[in-house]
């Protein structure tokens, strides 16, 4: 994202963000915007404390992010993220990478057309952990150990405006539910994950797997009347444009 190979330097910044509770997505998207203003003249050194905002300058990275978490100087404008930093600018909206104030992870809406639904769309947008049915489709998610077995779900979508819906709404009941019991996404991918004989050892439960579907659609539900509550209006968010029109690809695959 920030163009900085140097790997102690994100070990280090992965680290500060967690002793202070901070998304380390946000924060690295957070830094990419100012380090936009900066290259198109929005702030100058004037703004950043004297710092000079350039791509993979991994010290100045480390700087910014001690001044985000201090909420010191420059660091303070940015220590709420993009969104309301480019607010307080009143200019630089354009280079904020987020969904309603969250900032966006390194998947891409334009090709994971899924993902760009859920960080669209969902209670929390902006999330790529929240459920995308892209992870459904191009894996063995569905079936480890049999787990999935038995549930109707299309592997594949032969056009890009098949239905998903159904798809999609499954997938983010099976996420909430692993949210709610406090396991990671990741275990999915094992091809022998015993889940419900875990929770039955835990908790003494006798779940099978369409209880743990109802349950996770009773908390999506839970959710979003939270969000109708708070009076957002969550199918008039909008991604960024250039998150589902630029073609990064072929910028990549064209750079010298």
């Amino acid at each position: 994202l920030l163009l900085n190979d140097d790997l102690m330097s994100i070990f280090k910044a992965n680290d500060l963000c967690n002793r202070a509770g901070i998304d380390t997505i946000s924060a690295g998207a957070t830094i990419a915007f100012a380090i936009e203003c900066y290259e198109n003249n929005l702030i100058s050194k004037d703004d950043t404390d004297g710092l000079e905002l350039t791509w993979g300058n991994s010290e100045t990275i480390l700087t910014l992010l001690n001044k985000m978490i201090n909420r010191e100087g420059f660091g303070d404008l940015l220590a709420d993220g993009s969104k309301i930093a480019a607010e307080k600018l009143g200019k630089g909206s354009e280079y904020a990478m987020h969904s309603m104030g969250q900032e966006l992870g390194m998947h891409s809406p334009k090709y994971y057309k899924n993902m760009g639904t859920t960080m669209a769309f969902d209670p929390t947008p902006g999330r790529h952990t929240t459920a995308s049915l892209d992870f459904f489709v191009m894996g063995p998610i569905i079936k480890p150990n049999g787990l999935f077995e038995g549930l109707t779900l299309p592997r594949k979508f032969k056009r890009p405006g098949d239905d998903r819906s159904e798809a999609e709404k499954l997938f983010t009941a099976i996420m909430q539910f692993t949210h709610s019991i406090g396991l990671c996404e990741f275990a999915y991918v094992f091809q022998k994950y015993p889940l419900f004989e875990l929770i039955k050892a835990i908790v003494g439960w006798d779940l099978t797997i369409e209880e743990a579907i109802k349950t996770g659609r009773r908390i999506q539900t839970l959710r979003q009347a939270f969000t109708l509550r708070e009076g957002i209006d969550i199918i008039k968010n909008r991604l960024p444009e250039r998150t589902v029109t630029v073609d990064y690809l072929e910028r990549a695959n064209s750079a010298e």
